[in-house]
């Protein structure tokens, strides 16, 4: 090993390290997405809670069943980033940075990809990383 090399972060390859940044992402968008609401506005307890429940859900369906059963790279990672972006449109549910890690998991960086796995891996990535600060930056608690 070289000395460039071992100064270089390693990237993050195990699927349940992914899965917890994407359920603390998704915790982030949930949290500010439901608190310091005005009387009248949608949120509160109630939709944190079933709200985060459906996160939990998800990442053990996505981690613990489609992620580790992977055979076509390509076509899931570009399924999944597929489904992060339109997920937007429901960012305040918190599933897009699950959804985002499950495209990262399904191509781990440590392995060799195709440029199009990259790009939409990049994409699901982004567009996780636009829902954490939309909902910061339009909550209340900033």
């Amino acid at each position: 090993m070289t000395a460039v090399s071992e100064t270089m972060p390693r990237p993050i390859t195990n699927r349940w390290s992914l899965a917890t940044i994407g359920v603390v992402a998704a915790g982030i968008i949930i949290l500010f997405g439901n608190a310091a609401l005005k009387k009248g506005d949608n949120g509160g307890l109630g939709p944190a809670v079933g709200t985060a429940a459906i996160v939990v859900i998800l990442t053990a369906a996505l981690f613990g069943f489609v992620v580790p059963r992977v055979q076509n790279r390509r076509r899931t990672v570009m399924i999944l980033g597929i489904i992060t972006v339109v997920s937007i449109v429901a960012f305040w549910s918190g599933v897009t940075p699950v959804l985002a890690a499950a495209a990262v998991a399904a191509a781990p960086p440590s392995e060799p990809r195709e440029r199009s796995v990259k790009v939409w891996q990049g994409i699901a990535v982004a567009a996780a990383l636009l829902t954490v600060v939309f909902t910061v930056v339009q909550s209340r608690l900033v």
